[in-house]
């Protein structure tokens, strides 16, 4: 089970036998769906802050998990819990992959719950099951094109996951779990202003070019060609700014209701 999900059962077995306590507001069913951003596409091109012309023809992003929480909190990538403080007044559980070159809504494949409660963050769970796994060998990025600079090419690849690999060793050993995985697996706090009512659907889009905002392709190994990125922390310049830039709280993910047509 996901650590948050025993908070929210409580809260919505509350609010659903009429004892809401202190969350206010009415529990609601929530559908939810992701999309890359507004002006994505096939073979998306833009340039990135370092001067690459980066033209995607992959990019895929799989989404474990999706919260709201009515607290404004530090970022839970800081000395926190895996879960931030507060209320969390909506769920979706049941991940599934995002095309990120595609700005239509991809439908979560299970609805979550929600109360009336207004939101001020979101979190973005990447993790497939328990977010607490030490091994999770869930690729949660894939991307693949074409960068270009100064006149010279870098085609690249990368798949890029979350376990033992991004584990970080505690620097006291009396405090092993100093660094838990889950740190690691939760984009967090996504700013947002948000309140759930009858009918409303959740939309998260993801904007694959913060990602890249920082990549320098030169520091990428080179392999039959092609530069690689590597799934690990510490290789290189590029797939470490890649993998910080899948974890950026702003500029990447962001949370609206689903505008109906």
């Amino acid at each position: 089970m996901r650590p948050v999900s025993v908070a929210l059962f409580a809260l919505f077995s509350s609010a659903a036998s009429g004892c809401v306590g202190t969350t206010g507001g009415d529990l609601l069913e929530l559908r939810a769906y992701a999309a890359g951003s507004e002006d994505a596409r096939p073979g998306w091109s833009f340039e990135s802050s370092l001067g690459y012309r980066v033209e995607l023809d992959q990019a895929r992003l799989f989404v474990g998990g999706l919260y709201l929480n009515r607290s404004r909190q530090a970022s839970v990538s800081s000395d926190t819990s895996c879960t931030l403080a507060g209320i969390y007044v909506a769920e979706i559980a049941g991940g599934r992959e995002i095309d990120l070159l595609s700005p239509a809504p991809q439908p979560f494949p299970n609805t979550g719950f929600a109360t009336t409660e207004p939101a001020l963050t979101g979190e973005v769970w990447l993790s497939r099951g328990d977010v607490n796994q030490p091994n999770d060998g869930t690729v949660v990025l894939r991307v693949s094109g074409l960068a270009e600079r100064a006149g010279v090419s870098y085609p690249f690849s990368g798949s890029l996951s979350i376990g033992q690999n991004r584990a970080i060793p505690a620097s006291d050993p009396a405090l092993p779990g100093q660094h838990p995985i889950c740190k690691q697996r939760i984009v967090s706090p996504v700013p947002v202003s948000l309140t759930a009512g009858a009918g409303r659907e959740l939309l998260l889009r993801v904007d694959a070019r913060g990602m890249f905002a920082n990549v320098d392709f030169d520091t990428l190994s080179e392999v039959n060609g092609e530069r690689r990125f590597a799934d690990e922390n510490g290789a290189d310049q590029a797939s470490d700014n890649l993998y910080a830039g899948l974890r950026r709280s702003n500029g990447v993910y962001s949370f609206s209701w689903l505008e109906k047509k």
